[in-house]
């Protein structure tokens, strides 16, 4: 069975997966337009050779049949003219041709119905080739619906692939930025820690004030017991 015979034999709903594997359907359904007008032609041609070899036949079994008759008619009127051997004579050329004929029919008979058959299929593809003409534009619609569709795939594989680009670009970025804080930490920690005692940081940052206050004190007295206050 050809792709366009199973075409035209499943459902609607399975069409467009069939039509899915074709390529250039336009071209494909004008070669296969093409070659069933020749298989048809080329039927026919076997058909007009068959049909004239049947009517030749035919022509040969109706002239053995008259040529019986005729012998059956020559029989009786030698038998009413009294010459009956001339009457034996006729019906043994009347039961020949006879015996011709009836060895001639069953062939006659087979061409007969090689001819009935060879008619009805020739039908039959005839039949073909004019569903194949008149569901050609539905085809090409189809073919073109399914190529829509594989289009439509192919952007929104494209459009899938182009997230997952965006996706790893913002992973990147908000890694940056956490290197970014992670490092801003760091420094801070650095500035905060440095590896010394807290309560030695504090005492010397008192004892620094306390002594700077205390020399003032020491330089004031000084200076009042000098008299250079």
């Amino acid at each position: 069975m050809s792709i366009f015979s199973r075409i035209f034999k499943i459902g609607q709903a399975k069409v467009n997966k069939v039509v899915d594997g074709l390529e250039k359907p336009e071209l494909m359904l004008d070669q296969a337009i093409r070659d069933k007008g020749e298989q048809i032609r080329d039927a026919k041609r076997a058909l007009q050779s068959v049909i004239a070899t049947e009517r030749q036949s035919k022509s040969l079994l109706n002239k053995s049949r008259e040529e019986a008759a005729m012998w059956e008619k020559k029989a009786e009127r030698a038998i009413a003219a009294g010459k009956e051997d001339l009457a034996v004579k006729a019906l043994s050329r009347a039961e020949q041709a006879s015996s011709q004929a009836s060895s001639m029919e069953p062939n006659w008979q087979g061409q007969k119905a090689s001819i009935d058959k060879l008619k009805a299929d020739i039908q039959k593809m005839e039949d073909g080739l004019s569903e194949i003409k008149r569901n050609k534009d539905f085809i090409i619609a189809q073919s073109k619906t399914a190529e829509v569709k594989k289009q439509i795939h192919e952007a929104r594989a494209k459009a899938s692939k182009n997230n997952s680009v965006d996706d790893l670009m913002s992973r990147m970025k908000a890694k940056a930025e956490r290197s970014t804080f992670e490092a801003e930490a760091a420094e801070e920690l650095a500035d905060t820690f440095d590896g010394s005692d807290s309560l030695d940081k504090e005492f010397d940052e008192l004892g620094q004030t306390s002594a700077s206050v205390s020399v003032q004190e020491k330089l004031a007295a000084m200076k009042s017991r000098l008299g250079k206050a």
